[in-house]
């Protein structure tokens, strides 16, 4: 990536913050804060034959990045969008971009990054709301994803990290371990020393209303091209593929999709070249290994990279992207700067 990579989607992070330093008490083992039913066991009984036979699903990083002055979006609302709500979806015109997208997908699981949780609007100044979702937040409203997806979805979110989320809608499954509409912290994972707070991988286990199960792994890379961004990057990757911090890899079932925004592009020559991250994605992905990329490489940031993937063991399945092959964008307006990645998968 060296001198070719813009760093990826630096502003990747929902919150004041989110990723300034290690969490306080430097406890990489520190699980799942309360959510370590949520897939610490999930190779259990994956084979179930009734399930559906195929799904939908989406990865997308929701952070947005409206043009100053385009629909009344002004520079201070900018200043407001990086240093309150880490670029989070919280601009009307891109949260109703976002629900007609969804809307016209239907997806049964949807990874997230750059989300946010309305609840946090707690803690936004006043001043700071105005414009965005948070200026008629009350607590009891409906949660973004109710706005953004409809109601009958659960969420979870990694350890720590409320803008890193799946949602699995209630027809197809339900999360392991998530009894309720929205379960934070209900992501399997652990820390990094040195890369921020909370986990950027996590795990979880849908069981699926037909029978079976499938393992789910959410994965927000660290972004940055300097070699300690790397470094955490490659750790992350270890976690997909070697110890989660429970002693089995966070791929630990019989079924997995590994999916979300890797902040580095595994196929692309510059970036193995530049980054010891996607050197690291390719010890374990491709051909001659067990796990191999479900999606074509397209480029689904900014035009330019593949950070936006999806990679399994036993499934597959065909993919589309908005803004490409004719397909209209979520956001003509360029709100949005990732496109998503939709795959129909075939369940074995």
């Amino acid at each position: 990536m060296a001198g070719d990579d813009p760093g990826f989607d630096g502003g990747d992070d929902a919150g004041v913050g989110d990723d300034a330093g290690v969490d306080a008490d430097g406890d990489d083992a520190g699980a799942d804060a309360g959510g370590d039913d949520a897939g610490v066991d999930a190779g259990g009984d994956d084979g179930g034959d009734e399930g559906p036979q195929t799904f939908v699903a989406v990865t997308f990083n929701t952070g947005i990045h409206p043009t100053v002055g385009s629909n009344g979006f002004t520079a201070q609302m900018n200043q407001y969008l990086d240093e309150y709500y880490g670029h989070g979806l919280v601009w009307p015109p891109a949260i109703d971009e976002a629900r007609a997208f969804f809307d016209g997908v239907q997806p049964d699981l949807v990874a997230m990054q750059e989300f946010f949780n309305l609840e946090d609007c707690a803690d936004i100044p006043v001043e700071a709301r105005e414009g965005f979702v948070c200026e008629n937040w009350t607590p009891g409203s409906p949660t973004l994803t109710e706005q953004i997806l409809g109601s009958g979805y659960q969420l979870a979110c990694n350890l720590e990290k409320s803008d890193k989320c799946i949602a699995v809608r209630r027809a197809f499954g339900t999360i392991r371990g998530c009894t309720a509409d929205t379960c934070l912290d209900g992501l399997y994972g652990s820390r990094i020393d040195g890369c921020g707070r909370g986990a950027r991988i996590g795990r979880g286990v849908i069981d699926l209303a037909g029978g079976g199960t499938i393992t789910i792994v959410n994965v927000h890379g660290s972004s940055g091209i300097s070699g300690e961004d790397q470094d955490c990057r490659v750790q992350q990757v270890e976690q997909v593929f070697i110890d989660l911090g429970d002693g089995d890899p966070g791929a630990n079932g019989q079924r997995n999709l590994v999916l979300g925004d890797f902040n580095t592009d595994p196929r692309s020559t510059a970036a193995v070249i530049g980054d010891a991250s996607a050197r690291r994605w390719n010890d374990f992905v491709g051909s001659g290994h067990p796990f191999d990329f479900i999606n074509e490489h397209v480029a689904t940031y900014q035009n330019i990279f593949c950070i936006d993937n999806m990679v399994t063991d036993v499934l597959s399945g065909e993919c589309w992207y908005p803004g490409h092959d004719g397909q209209p964008p979520v956001s003509p307006d360029g709100n949005f700067d990732h496109t998503p990645t939709v795959c129909t998968i075939t369940l074995p």
